[in-house]
């Protein structure tokens, strides 16, 4: 009987310890997430699936692992970074995400709406993890259809060539 237990508490700790090694290639580095593209007047560029086209904000994973989202959270200030908290969501090694700012919050499997709009007037957009601000943008006012996108770790541009889901590029 002592045995019995003993084989099925090793064989509880040996899953465990593979869940755990699982969840942590799989969760890698959060700060490997940055914010890499932004709009917030969207006229036509891009629609979500109630075919409204809402504000939005492109993550991309810069690590070479696929990082858990869970408990990343994203808001439009700093005094609640918790506006929108995610929920268990893997994004790819070198993967982007677009997640609509249309002021409802809801997930499904294959979109993210965060509770809050951006103001095309301007404002910031901070990620945060533990209340740890990992990547935060202020931006100015913006135009309609024009995105303010990542051109390398301290630049940014507003560009008419938005890209979102994929690598920025800009008009010469």
């Amino acid at each position: 009987m002592k045995k019995a237990v003993l084989i099925c508490l090793l064989l509880c700790c040996l899953l465990c310890s593979c869940a755990a090694a699982e969840q942590a290639a799989v969760s890698a580095d959060l700060t490997a997430i940055r914010i890499n593209e932004l709009m917030a007047s969207n006229g036509d560029t891009l629609t979500d699936r109630f075919g409204e086209s809402s504000d939005w904000i492109e993550l991309y994973n810069t690590s070479d692992q696929p990082v858990n989202l869970k408990g990343l959270c994203l808001s439009d200030g700093k005094k609640n970074l918790e506006k929108f908290v995610f929920p268990d969501w893997i994004l790819p090694a070198h993967g982007y995400l677009v997640v609509f700012a249309s002021g409802v919050e809801d997930v499904t499997d294959d979109e993210i709406h965060v509770g809050f709009k951006l103001s095309a007037e301007g404002e910031r957009v901070v990620l945060s993890f533990g209340g740890e601000i990992l990547d935060i943008i202020s931006f100015d006012a913006q135009e309609k259809d024009v995105s303010f996108a990542r051109l390398d770790d301290r630049a940014w541009r507003f560009t008419a060539l938005p890209t979102p889901g994929a690598a920025n590029t800009f008009e010469d």
